[in-house]
């Protein structure tokens, strides 16, 4: 069973899906389970300069190579085993020779920002999740996340919310809510969030 997890950048998706996935593995005799993110599948901007590398907006679908992420879909589905791509966000390239193994798994729950920009997931995936979190609380995470861990300044943190990811969530956000299979909230703490989710599996 694939289960596809995707809501607002800060909604709380990476933390949901890394819970069931830790949920899972904790059952005795349960399904075996991994974790795949969407953004491994990046596309690969080693052959622009990093100044055009800069300008894409990687908030967008288009940013994605899909039709990669697609395969690896199906050969996990199929019980397979894939080689994961590493991605270095800071330069915008994928990391040469290096991959993680990853399956086989009778679970496998994927995550990512731009899934709910993907109009064909429903028919990719078994199950789809939509974290339903109000855009100013995500905001908020992402402001501590990217000023605590990343170095950045909070006006930057403001600069592209406003002008990258809170346009182009507008833009999918509530398509991706009416598409989903189940919505969960963003603000209930994780463990009831992870008990509603696999409450929806058929395990």
């Amino acid at each position: 069973m694939i289960v596809a997890i995707t809501g607002a950048s800060g909604s709380g998706k990476s933390t949901l899906a890394q819970s069931l996935v830790a949920f899972s593995r904790g059952l005795p005799g349960g399904p075996t389970a991994c974790l795949l993110s969407l953004d491994a599948y990046y596309r690969d901007l080693s052959h622009l300069s990093l100044q055009k590398r800069e300008a894409v907006n990687f908030d967008r679908i288009d940013a994605i190579e899909l039709s990669f992420f697609c395969e690896h879909l199906l050969q996990l589905r199929s019980g397979g085993q894939i080689e994961v791509p590493r991605y270095d966000f800071s330069k915008h390239t994928r990391i040469a020779d290096h991959t993680d193994v990853l399956g086989p798994a009778q679970l496998v729950v994927v995550d990512g920002l731009l899934l709910g920009a993907w109009a064909d997931l429903s028919s990719n995936v078994d199950h789809t999740v939509f974290v339903d979190t109000p855009t100013s609380v995500c905001f908020q995470r992402r402001l501590q996340r990217d000023c605590g861990e990343r170095g950045r300044s909070e006006a930057s943190v403001h600069e592209f919310w406003n002008t990258r990811v809170l346009p182009e969530f507008q833009r999918w956000g509530e398509g991706a809510k009416q598409r989903a299979d189940q919505v969960v909230s963003g603000e209930v703490s994780t463990a009831v969030a992870t008990a509603e989710v696999w409450g929806a599996l058929p395990f």
